[in-house]
């Protein structure tokens, strides 16, 4: 038995022993970018969620998504596309460490509700950070006492390393994100996606982590690419979380090194209603021959909902996740940006 595997069996033992034995917007600032990684992180361990049902930290609680990474947002305050995911949390509910790991940063800036812990996480069960950093924000960090923290500690699963703060300049949630340094005030820091830490767990949970992502679950069969994509909503007028479709999303592409910039007349037509995943053939979409190299992104176009009224300016959200506010069409006047933030597959 694997060491990740043997300490969600240990977690689950505890969980099912307690239960016997009760009988029963972002902190970020507006310099933050995206990174969308591929194969190094397509391993990562299945995490725990931050939120918890029970005081010792063992019952998962998937607390719903306000807002998905890389989500295109109706805000005056906060970064657009979002660069994080928001969890409905009450205030002074406790948060917990999703994985293993060391503490990198602690900022108790509660006085913006701007709160937050990073934490370099253990994603193989190996005992050891494995450079993947977690960021926890608009909490208050857990102090001293009993569940007191500091930097340089090594933490699990159950541990207590904070909790959501009350109501200042945000509604009370945790806002966390997937960070590329362990200090927030990095120069060069960047926000990756989320749902790799919960990608190989059911369906019923995030929708196997694509509620934390507005675009994701990405993977190839043959020439077909399949994404999944949808907008995470607190909607006031039914007092729920839903999740709302694209209007479309549309697929960017060149093909070879040296070709030329176009948007497909194909579009992704959606082919799982209950996942909301969508899929489009590259070979199909683009011409290419069996044997070329295509590059590709898309643009997933939001559509209105109670929280985004035709009024928002910036409606939609790149894949694979590229910078602040970027260009639907990165190609306009030069390719540099598109290329950068494109993905290449092989005509097959």
């Amino acid at each position: 038995m694997n060491k990740n595997l043997r300490r969600k069996v240990q977690l689950t033992m505890a969980a099912l022993l307690l239960l016997s034995a009760v009988s029963s917007a972002s902190a970020a600032d507006y310099g933050a970018r995206f990174l969308q990684q591929y194969g190094v992180k397509a391993s990562i361990a299945p995490a725990m969620t931050p939120s918890r049902s029970d005081a010792d930290g063992l019952l998962e609680r998937y607390a719903p998504i306000e807002s998905k990474t890389n989500q295109p947002r109706n805000v005056v305050s906060g970064t657009n596309p979002h660069n994080g995911s928001d969890m409905a949390m009450a205030s002074g509910e406790r948060v917990y460490a999703i994985l293993p790991g060391k503490i990198t940063e602690i900022k108790s800036n509660t006085s913006a509700q701007l709160g937050s812990v990073i934490i370099d996480h253990d994603t193989d069960g190996d005992g050891n950070p494995d450079g993947v950093y977690v960021q926890y924000v608009h909490i208050d960090p857990a102090g001293s006492g009993s569940y007191g923290i500091a930097v340089g500690d090594y933490v699990t699963e159950t541990t207590v390393i904070g909790t959501v703060d009350r109501a200042k300049r945000y509604n009370p949630h945790l806002h966390i994100q997937q960070v590329s340094r362990g200090k927030s005030n990095s120069a060069d820091i960047q926000t990756m996606p989320m749902y790799l830490f919960y990608r190989h767990t059911s369906l019923e949970t995030w929708n196997a982590g694509s509620d934390l992502d507005y675009i994701s679950a990405d993977w190839q069969k043959g020439n077909v690419l399949y994404l999944t994509a949808y907008a995470a909503t607190d909607n006031p007028q039914s007092n729920r979380y839903d999740r709302n479709r694209p209007v479309e999303i549309q697929l960017h592409y060149k093909i070879g090194a040296t070709g030329k910039w176009k948007m497909s007349s194909t579009k992704f037509r959606l082919s799982n209603a209950n996942t909301m995943r969508y899929q489009i053939d590259l070979k199909q979409a683009t011409g290419a021959s069996k044997g070329q190299k295509v590059y590709v992104y898309a643009a997933a176009i939001r559509a209105n909902d109670p929280t985004f009224p035709n009024k928002a300016n910036y409606r939609h959200g790149l894949w694979p996740q590229f910078y602040k506010q970027p260009d639907r069409v990165l190609y306009a006047g030069s390719s540099v940006r598109a290329d950068a933030a494109s993905r290449v597959f092989t005509i097959q």
